[in-house]
């Protein structure tokens, strides 16, 4: 099996992203995967996500979803709230567009299946040393550093009840999965797996670094057996680790953007393509790192 992966698209609502949308499906039409995987971050704008999808659906593999934190922001003005958006109205703008989302609806091929999470942090991926009060992660500020959840989410759930809420459904999607499922493919936008965040011993950076996963959500995957890969988003530094038989990667493209006679090969580094055999789990080419370093920046939000 043959699959693409992508994350944290980041488009402009004034349509100047539509030359890298039509790259990004040409790459992966090149590609011939059979899953198109996209992990999260398009759109704060329901509109914009459904028409970006419209434009990268690949019509010869099945292509699947998993929203990330900025596609549940709500939006300006009347809006759905972020618990609606995941709930009811990410999963109509995927189906719409050709699209799975997998947190409503597992895709099996064969033995292998994938299953999807938003996932959420739990501060478990903070660094202890920087002696940080836990209100400070719960507030998401910091020395002037916000985390800009704090003013796009509505939900009423706390963090670590979120976090719980989202591990305790992998769970009951695992648990129910048919027998003869062998492999399982997890799909997330936030890290499953604290050893895929970059620190770099400043802050806010290290402050930020707390918002990007759960080290529980990794514990579920690993105690599982079945999992084999782990795709997320989110974390705009690219990486990739193992655990034990199972391989974790981040595929973000980010808020950089290139010159337009770059653009093909920006988005090479962009789509990761994995191969999954009975045996092993292959990424040739993977681009670790940061490819938007050194590119002009199209937002500066976190």
């Amino acid at each position: 099996m043959r699959i693409a992966a992508i994350s944290d698209l980041h488009v402009l609502p004034d349509g100047s992203d539509r030359d890298l949308l039509e790259s990004i499906k040409r790459r992966v039409k090149e590609v011939d995967p059979d899953v198109f995987v996209i992990a999260g971050d398009i759109s704060d704008r329901l509109d914009i996500l459904s028409d970006s999808l419209s434009q990268l659906n690949v019509d010869s593999c099945t292509n699947l979803y998993v929203a990330g934190n900025h596609d549940i922001w709500f939006e300006d003005g009347e809006s759905p709230s972020s618990v609606e958006k995941y709930s009811k109205y990410l999963g109509e703008v995927c189906s719409k567009n050709g699209f799975i989302h997998l947190p409503d609806h597992q895709f099996i091929s064969g033995n292998t299946a994938f299953v999807g999470s938003i996932g959420w942090y739990d501060y478990s991926f903070r660094k202890h040393e920087l002696e940080i009060p836990i209100e400070h992660y719960e507030q998401k500020e910091y020395r002037g550093a916000v985390w800009y959840d704090l003013f796009k989410i509505d939900w009423g759930y706390r963090d670590i009840e979120a976090t719980d809420l989202f591990n305790r459904k992998l769970e009951y999607d695992l648990s129910t999965l048919p027998e003869n499922i062998t492999q399982i493919v997890y799909v997330s936008h936030h890290l499953p797996f604290r050893e895929l965040t970059i620190y770099k011993n400043r802050l806010p950076w290290d402050f930020h670094s707390a918002f990007m996963g759960a080290q529980s959500t990794g514990k579920i995957l690993e105690n599982d057996g079945r999992v084999i890969l782990s795709i997320s988003g989110h974390s705009h530094i690219r990486n990739m680790m193992s655990a034990g038989e199972l391989t974790a990667i981040t595929v973000p493209l980010g808020y950089g953007r290139p010159d337009l006679d770059k653009l093909d090969d920006f988005v090479r580094d962009a789509v990761a393509v994995i191969e999954i055999t009975k045996d092993s789990v292959n990424i040739p080419d993977f681009v670790k790192g940061d490819i938007c370093a050194d590119l002009p920046y199209i937002a500066s939000r976190h």
